[in-house]
């Protein structure tokens, strides 16, 4: 009784601080701050002792604090939907909501058991000692990284980051993981293991945000100026039927804090991840072997934020909470709501997470029979569901597919899966970028493997991973094969297939820590040349994966996409200055279009047209790429004056383009006048910039739409 009533006090306090908070509207944010933070680590440290059975309060606290920070970024989201500005208001609301629920829970369900450590064998102050060590070779490891790292911050165009860095970053990377492998298979530590985890981790998600000064990759941008639109007006429009529940998060986090909303977003999934992933492989399993599943971490997913990476590790975060349902260690409400998150940030990949995290969550809960029956329906339905949703959309109209369904018969695709289970590369002779895709390749087998392996431990958890694992990869590959993405450029149509194939690793990488701890206690009766054998081989499987996480361009990677740079930001301002108040159309390629979203936002629409390039296939993408690797000519560039309906166009041609100079020239004589970056530099130029102007051509387009 008097627990429950220290419990309703303590929600109580928390409501009025929040409403007080809003209706007082002082100018002090630090009393918001507090207000906030108190709220979230008290509420945070209820559902951590209701939902979460562990030794650390510290571990639970923080669990707790990320299922209050889903359910207040679900009410969020649901205010958006309901066509409310977000603001003050909606923060104080999603607050309340969070407060209600953990109430609600803390009412419905009782605390679990204390869930006793596993006592510590003989000669365990050598095992802490080694631990110790390894965490201060991790941390030495971190700090390297972060200080070359920054030095070799660039706002050049570059195709990958690895030339910029010390010979010795690959070299570090590698002790950062050999610390990890060693501290979880000998030292035994949990504590000491999971800080090793979260270093390896960050010392290779923290590199794209570091070096890319100016952003990396395309997507980013698109949402950057999404989330600066909310945070300015609590609305966007057309309204997006995905993506909110980061955007809403990203916001509420930049109205708080004050910080810089693209600075905000930019360190959201690359410190998410280690951190997040951390803790719930903490209070899931009993043991330091689990973190040594997360040298088989697919880490190209986290080392940039995009609402697709978010939902990665939110429904990544949820299956590694399955790993403790079984034991009573972590209570289903725990991991579904972490998943409902996912759901929120971006459906396509938070779906399927929700069903496979359903079929773990039934463990248990009824006779044998019913659960099994349930639980496989759940697994069908999480392979099923990407495709259908494609199929159901495809059909309203929203978005354009062409289905095949008859080839989904035919062997090639088939065949074609089975080789990725075969992994070869051909014959290349730079070892290590061969043996980084090699890694890449390897993978589902290695995680299939150890799942297999740790079935007897773990059958029902391990029946659900394989069994989701192997629908999502037929789903893949059906939907590869019956599904034409028109409305993408030909490299990209295939990616929606791969993500279910990430999907599909998620579900066996928890799966395979029985396996790991069975591999493990064999190598500790093993002679101990074997042991450092597989821990050779243990570590090179992660620095691979390391090096592939980020951009390549090697004796076996032809990179292909460049870094948005400080001369395409300059191209942007020098077009925007020159033509003044008219309409105007570009043709740019992809680092220059990221450029003009990040300046200037979503400025100008003819119609459906953005009057740059977004490159997924887009009509106007498909204008540049006929006036680039074409003949140049001003009939290319009044079509894209009538796509774009504007008067005035513009091209943009970067040095590292495909025949530039020749093309450059080509462009210099039927154009009205071009430009070069940086100015007068005739052979040293980075882009050159051509216009034309239709003004006085009775041809040209008259009608303009903006918003």
């Amino acid at each position: 009784m008097h627990e429950r009533l220290r419990t309703l006090a303590l929600g109580a306090a928390g409501a009025l601080a929040v409403i007080a908070a809003h209706t007082l509207q002082t100018p002090q944010k630090e009393i918001a701050w507090f207000v906030a933070l108190f709220v979230i680590l008290s509420h945070g440290h209820l559902l951590g002792r209701r939902l979460i059975s562990s030794p650390s309060t510290f571990a639970r606290m923080g669990v707790g604090a990320v299922l209050f920070l889903a359910v207040q970024s679900i009410a969020q989201t649901v205010w958006y939907y309901s066509g409310r500005p977000l603001g003050g208001l909606s923060d104080t609301t999603s607050l309340l909501v969070g407060i209600g629920i953990t109430h609600l829970i803390a009412v419905s369900i009782k605390p679990p058991p204390e869930n006793v450590p596993p006592s510590v064998a003989h000669g365990s102050r050598t095992r802490i000692i080694i631990g110790l060590l390894c965490l201060a070779l991790a941390g030495s490891v971190f700090g390297f990284v972060l200080r070359v790292a920054s030095a070799a911050a660039t706002t050049e165009s570059i195709r990958t980051p690895w030339p910029l860095l010390p010979d010795g970053t690959r070299l570090a990377v590698a002790f950062a993981w050999f610390a990890l492998l060693l501290s979880a298979a000998a030292a035994g530590s949990k504590r000491l293991t999971a800080l090793q985890a979260t270093l390896a981790v960050v010392a290779t998600t923290v590199i794209a945000p570091l070096v890319y000064r100016s952003g990396y990759g395309f997507d980013g941008f698109l949402h950057i100026a999404s989330e600066k639109i909310i945070l300015a007006t609590g609305t966007l429009q057309p309204s997006p039927p995905y993506y909110i529940g980061q955007y809403v998060f990203t916001t509420w986090l930049a109205r708080l804090t004050e910080l810089p909303i693209a600075q905000v977003d930019r360190w959201l999934v690359p410190l998410a991840a280690p951190l997040l992933l951390t803790l719930c492989a903490y209070v899931a399993h009993r043991t330091s072997v689990i973190f040594l599943t997360f040298a088989f971490l697919p880490l190209a997913g986290f080392v940039a934020t995009t609402p697709q990476g978010f939902s990665y590790v939110l429904g990544l975060g949820a299956i590694f909470l399955c790993l403790g349902i079984r034991t009573r260690a972590v209570h289903p409400i725990a991991p579904l709501l972490l998943v409902a998150w996912a759901i929120a940030v971006h459906p396509l990949a938070g779906v399927p997470l929700f069903f496979v995290v359903s079929a773990h969550a039934l463990h248990g809960r009824l006779p044998n029979r019913i659960t099994a029956a349930l639980s496989g329906l759940c697994v069908v339905t999480a392979a099923a569901a990407v495709p259908v949703l494609f199929y159901l959309l495809s059909l309203k109209g929203g978005t354009p597919i062409a289905w095949n369904f008859p080839s989904v018969l035919r062997p090639e695709p088939w065949a074609a899966r089975l080789a990725d289970f075969a992994p070869w590369i051909g014959n290349r002779f730079a070892l290590w970028p061969a043996w980084a895709s090699l890694t890449s390749r390897l993978l589902p087998l290695l995680l299939l493997f150890f799942a297999g392996i740790g079935w007897r431990r773990a059958r029902s958890f391990a029946a659900i991973s394989g069994a989701s694992a192997i629908l999502l990869w037929i789903a893949a590959t059906a939907l590869d094969a019956t599904g034409e993405f028109t409305f993408l450029i030909d490299y990209e149509r295939g990616n929606y297939a791969n993500r279910l194939n990430l999907l599909a690793l998620f579900c066996l990488l928890p799966a395979s820590a029985h396996g790991l701890s069975v591999l493990t206690e064999r190598l500790r009766r093993s002679p101990r040349f074997i042991a450092i054998a597989v821990l050779a081989f243990g570590v090179a499987i992660p620095s691979a994966l390391a090096y592939d996480a980020l951009p390549r361009h090697d004796a076996v990677v032809t990179g292909r996409g460049w870094s948005s740079s400080e001369h395409d930001r300059e191209a942007v301002k020098l077009i925007n200055y020159d033509a003044g108040e008219e309409p105007y159309t570009v043709l740019a390629n992809q680092s220059v279009s990221a450029a003009a979203v990040d300046l200037l936002g979503f400025k100008r629409y003819h119609g459906d047209v953005f009057f740059y390039p977004i490159p997924t296939g887009g009509p106007l993408y498909e204008l540049f790429l006929r006036m680039t690797y074409g003949e140049p000519s001003r009939d290319t560039a009044k079509d894209a004056a009538s796509l774009g309906g504007a008067d005035l166009v513009y091209v943009v041609l970067n040095n590292y383009w495909w025949r530039s100079r020749q093309i450059g020239e080509s462009l210099r004589l039927v154009a009205d006048n071009d430009w070069t970056i940086p100015p007068q530099s005739e052979d040293g130029w980075k882009l050159r910039v051509f216009k034309f102007d239709f003004r006085n051509d009775s041809s040209a387009p008259a009608a303009t739409s903006t918003r």
